[in-house]
């Protein structure tokens, strides 16, 4: 029996734990099957993941650095998903200055400006931090003149996990906020979520 596993501290705290805590979420998030079918369910659409990240570092030597909570490639988008459980870390500027640094870090010189990837900012919050009242607020880039799509091949999407509706947004954002497995809709969540709250193993990685 390893350390932790005697320790009811760890335990507890480990019991506790639900997927919108944005360190339990990376762990959760590193098995490939899981963080596709979640995605689909945010994006409403098959996308094939070619490489993924937890706690991605960018970092930037003239200015601030970011360290992202999940980064995404795949054929034609990059996509960056953050937890946040109030509006500081979900400032609408961040998402400006994810994006930014993004765009930065994975471009190269003499790319053409029209081969530059599609990128979606995602952030998942605890409360509504937009105040609006829905569910997912997607934004993108208008013309002010004709109200047309700026279409720089950027996207931001907010998820307020407040509401859960029935329907696939809802159940996932449920789960989101689940604390007991038992309770969660999604087999995919459950069992990843199950296998580290409630085996020896998953247990184990956990505490260390």
């Amino acid at each position: 029996m390893f350390v932790c596993e005697r320790n009811t501290e760890y335990l507890d705290a480990i019991s506790r734990l639900k997927v919108i805590d944005d360190d339990f979420m990376r762990i959760v998030f590193k098995d490939k099957e899981c963080l596709t079918q979640f995605l689909e369910i945010i994006l409403e659409r098959p996308i094939e993941i070619i490489e993924w990240h937890v706690q991605y570092d960018i970092n930037n030597i003239l200015g601030r650095s970011i360290s992202i909570d999940v980064f995404v490639k795949t054929e034609n988008h990059y996509i960056n998903i953050e937890v946040q459980r109030d509006y500081t870390g979900a400032n609408p500027r961040r998402a400006r200055f994810h994006g930014s640094l993004i765009d930065a870090s994975t471009s190269y010189p003499k790319e053409e400006w029209k081969d530059l990837p599609h990128m979606i900012i995602i952030f998942i919050t605890e409360e509504d931090v937009l105040g609006y009242g829905l569910p997912i607020y997607h934004v993108h880039r208008t013309i002010d003149e004709n109200n047309q799509i700026f279409d720089d091949g950027s996207e931001i999407i907010y998820i307020n996990a407040s509401i859960q509706e029935d329907n696939a947004l809802g159940r996932l954002m449920h789960d989101f906020l689940c604390s007991e497995t038992s309770d969660m809709h999604y087999e995919f969540l459950r069992k990843r979520v199950s296998y580290f709250k409630e085996t020896e193993g998953g247990r184990k990685e956990m505490c260390e």
